[in-house]
Formats: C-alpha cells, structure tokens, sequence
C-alpha cells in the first residue's frame, strides 16, 4: 500500500509540474482529462487483475478437488498395500503350522521340479499360489531360491491368500494386487488358471521395472515406488504399478505390488470432475508422460511442444508433494497440482475459447462495460476527482513525513524508530544474527545553546546528524531519541564492528569545524555507549539501548570524546 501511495504520489507532482508549465487553461483542462482517462483505466485494469485472481482461484480449486479425491483414493490403496505386507512380515516373525500348511508344503516339495505348478487351498476362502521350477529360479540373478528361507515365506505367503481372498477390494479405481517372490511364485487377486501360463505370467512379474527397481541396491531406502510403462499385452497399453519391497532379517524375499488399470484411472478423472466442464484434466508420470485424462480418450498429437514440456519440468521439479502451481502458454491456461501419493502430475488445460464461454468470461464483458460507464462519469467529473486526488495525497505525504521523522535532523522520530528497531531485533533474533545499538550524546551541547543561542545549537545538530548519516552503511538505521541524543541500529553487525562504527562516527564529528556565527567556529564532540545481543544473549532493543545508555555515561564519566562497549 506505501509503495502504491508513493507512485501515485510521484505521478500526482509530475502531473502539477507539466501543468505549471501551460499558460491555457484549455490545454490544462484537456491534460488533466487524459490523466483522469489513465487513472480510471488502471482501476479497470487494477479489477481485471482481481478477476483474474479469482479465476485462477477457480482453477486451482477445481484441479485441487480432484487432486484431493484421487490423493485420497490412492491412499486408500497403499494402506492396503502396506497393510499387506506388515501381514507377511508378522507371519514371518510368527509362522503358524497347520495340517494344511504342512501339507501345502509337502506338495510343494514334491512339485519344485516341475516347469510350473500351483498350490490350490480352499479357494473359497484363499488364492492359489502359482510358481517355476527350481532350474527356472537358478537361471535369473534376481531370483533367490534360500532353503533356510523357503518353507517360512511360502507359508507367510499362503496365509496372505487367505487376506487377499477376504479383504474387500471394492473402490473406485479397481486395481490388480500380487506379490511377487524372488523364491520363484507369486501371488494375484486375478489367480491365472493351472497352464503353460504360468511361467509367461511370472516371467512378466519380474521383468517389469517395478520388480528390479525394488532390489537393495536400487532402492536402499527401502520405500514405495511408482512406475509407469508401456506395455502392448495390456489393452490400454499402459500400466501404473506402486511397489513396496519385502524384507526380513536382512533378505530380500520379494516385491507387493498393485496394478491400476489405465481405464479406470480414466473412469475416475472423468466422475471426478462433477459439473465442472471447461477445460481437461490429465494423469502424467514422473517422466510427463500421459497416462490418463478426463477426456474421453489421450490426444492423439503432442499436446504440449518440447520447450514447454522443458518449462512445465523446471517448474515441477522445484515443488514438494502436495503443492500447486499455474501457468500460461500461448492461449492456454495450465494449472498443476503434484500429487502427496503418486509420483507424477495433475494438470488442467484450460483453453482461450472455454474461458470466454464461461463464468468468468461474461463478467470480464460486463466488467468492460461498466469501465465504458465509469469513462463517461469521469469525463463529467474529472475536475472534482483531481482535486480530491491531490489533496488527499498531498495531505498523506504531509502527515506521515512529520509522524515518523525529525524535522529538524531529518532522522527518524523516537516514536517511528523504536517501532523499527524492535522490528529489526525480531528478525535479528529469529534468524540468529547479531544485533548492536549505538547511544550518542554530544558533548557540552547546553554550553553551545547558552553560549550563542538555540539557533546555533539547531545547527549543531544538524550538523552532527548530516556525520552521522554520511557514516551509515547499508541496513542501518539512526533516530533522534532525545535533545542532543541519538541512538543507532546496526543488525547482522558484532559488538566489535559496532565499536568501529562508533568510533568512525566519532572521528566525523570530532574533526570537523562547524560555523555557526559570522567570525565564531566551533568544533563539537560526543560521546559513545555500544551493546550488542550476542553480548547479554538478549534482543530485546529496549533493554540493549539501556545498556548502551549507561555505556554513553561511562564514557562522559571517562573523559568525554570516546567510544565505551564494556561495563
């Protein structure tokens, strides 16, 4: 608000400085009329700005709506995933035997040998196991067939069937959950048939990048994983897995996944939209590639060109999850949301010709009248606006140079700059930096006023504050908090660097004449008291500027003409 009032400050006295220079009071009038033009046209404008505030508000809320029920759908499906896994972790921990266990186990034993095999428990109440052979597991490095592992896992494995078979899986994105071993089986909630298929199946599992990605060396933090690949078995060509590895006593044993189907990833962004039907919603991976949409299919050309793509990167990059973002390509308004539990991207595409038909469209038409409306008001009124105008600026720089500055030194008042300093302090103390007061008294300044007069003395001070600002440097601050007695804010500055300004203050004033009667020089001196917070470990600026007082004292108790920073 300062900044704007002091432009339009700068504009109202460059306006009456072109007028006094015109003698016709016609062209004054029509002068003042184009002045007035700009001035309602930048208000317009200063609303068209807010308008497109509110839109981009608009935007972000519709795009964040979405991105909050698909966040939250998502998360819904990583509990499970999570849940899965602390499942097969607890009964590793804590195996349970039973005559179907056992017996699982024995056929397994018998069947290890074959190409293919699958345990069939109840499946009524359980999933069927699926597996390859021995020789199948000994030929990949990723795949480890432990012994003293084995049995342990596949009945962890087994009583994770029957969890699988009992949870419910309903949702609004249905998805393909499996846990894949590296002891060569896997399990599926889509359990394939007892056929050659088998080893194609696994072999797919596990040379899908989710799979290898999840290895220690890969993803030594051990965290869940998003990828994103394409894949022409699947109808959609796409597939979006998350991963979570599994491991136990320092092994590795395999990898829980879950598959989400790409129609259904566009199902969701399509119901998620509601009644908001201008512009088009789409998934991308962490790589911004497309992988679904709320159109009804993904665009058939490249929607973005490379150097946006670039632009749209470097942006994304920097966020967090969770945060938003917009921005503008040719006709094109994009507004971005990065997902809290996916890796990848939400984006809005909002065209030219939509934003016109909408909402807020039409306002932006009537807001252009009401302008046209507002043009032919001032045109009738322009004088009485001028002079409000102008006066009330005028009346504002008035007010507020004589309610925070000293007219005599042309430093800060003591009321405006103890509001500063305790600013100034605050900051100092929240980011941990140093913080110094310097208290000046001049010394034997009521001699001056007695010897020659308070006009003398009045320029004494003027004098000593025109030394003290030239010996400023920058983001120091001084204000005149008494008669002859100044104070001096130095933040990011040590007791040290403090005690080298004062004595630089000092040497200004101290050598230097000062005429202040016809025949009559006088050279004025003043004493200095320095503190700083690192000192008493305190910022409070009031306390600081008391001890720097008492300093000031100590040095005029000293001698007068010197620099005190210590008790």
């Amino acid at each position: 608000m300062i900044a704007v009032s002091g432009r339009v400050l700068v504009l109202g006295n460059a306006l009456q400085r072109v007028i006094g220079r015109f003698k016709n009071p016609q062209k004054v009038v029509n002068l003042c009329f184009i002045f007035v033009f700009l001035f309602s046209t930048v208000l317009t404008w200063r609303e068209a700005v807010v308008l497109e505030g509110a839109y981009v508000a608009n935007q972000r809320n519709s795009l964040d709506s979405v991105a909050t029920l698909l966040d939250r759908q998502l998360q819904h499906s990583i509990d499970n995933l999570l849940f899965y896994r602390n499942a097969m972790l607890y009964a590793l921990q804590s195996p349970i035997s039973t005559d179907r266990t056992r017996k699982s186990l024995a056929d397994f034993d018998t069947l290890r040998t074959q190409p293919f095999w699958q345990l069939r428990l109840d499946l009524s109440r359980s999933l069927p196991m699926s597996g390859v052979s021995d020789e199948f597991v000994n030929k990949s490095p990723l795949l480890d067939r432990d012994e003293h592992t084995l049995h342990s896992e596949l009945s962890s494995a087994l009583e994770l069937s029957y969890i699988m078979r009992l949870s419910d899986s309903s949702g609004k994105m249905p998805q393909r959950m499996f846990y894949a071993s590296r002891s060569g089986f896997f399990l599926t909630n889509t359990p394939p048939a007892n056929d050659p298929n088998i080893v194609s199946l696994y072999y797919r599992l596990i040379a899908r990048p989710y799979f290898s990605s999840q290895s220690l060396q890969n993803n030594p933090q051990r965290s869940l994983k998003w990828t994103h690949i394409f894949n022409g078995n699947d109808t959609s060509g796409q597939i979006v897995t998350a991963s979570v590895p599994l491991d136990f006593n320092g092994r590795w044993y395999g990898v829980l996944a879950l598959d989400y189907p790409i129609e259904s990833l566009h199902n969701f962004l399509r119901e998620a939209k509601y009644d908001d039907h201008e512009g088009t919603v789409l998934l991308y991976d962490n790589e911004l590639n497309p992988i679904a949409t709320s159109a009804r299919s993904l665009p058939q050309h490249e929607l973005f060109t490379a150097p946006q793509l670039a632009r749209i990167a470097n942006v994304v990059t920097a966020a967090k999850q969770g945060e938003e973002g917009e921005l503008r390509m040719d006709s094109r308004f994009i507004t971005w949301a990065k997902l809290n539990n996916f890796d990848g991207l939400l984006v809005k595409v909002h065209t030219l010709e939509e934003g016109v038909q909408g909402e807020f469209g039409r306002i932006s038409i009537v807001l252009s009248i009401l302008w046209m409306l507002f043009t032919l008001m001032l045109f009738a009124s322009w004088m009485v606006i001028r002079r409000l105008v102008n006066n009330m600026f005028s009346l504002q720089q008035t007010l507020t140079w004589r309610a925070n500055y000293d007219t005599l030194t042309r430093l800060y008042n003591r009321g405006a700059f103890f509001e500063i300093a305790r600013k100034l302090s605050q900051e100092c103390e929240q980011q941990g930096l140093p913080f110094s007061v310097i208290q000046m008294d001049l010394d034997l300044f009521k001699s001056i006023n007695d010897r020659f007069g308070h006009s003398c003395g009045d320029k004494v001070l003027i004098h000593a504050a025109a030394m003290l600002s030239d010996a400023f440097r920058t983001g120091d601050i001084a204000g005149r908090v008494g008669g002859e007695e100044f104070c001096i804010v130095l933040p990011e500055t040590t007791l040290e660097e403090a005690t080298k300004v004062a004595e630089r203050i000092r040497v200004r004033i101290n050598t230097k004449e000062l005429l202040i009667k016809q025949g009559n020089t006088v050279r004025i001196s003043a004493s200095f008291g320095v503190s700083s917070s690192f000192e008493f470990n305190d910022y409070d600026f009031e306390r600081l500027q008391t001890y720097a007082d008492h300093r000031l004292y100590k040095a005029k108790q000293g001698g007068r003409n010197q620099v005190c920073n210590h008790d």
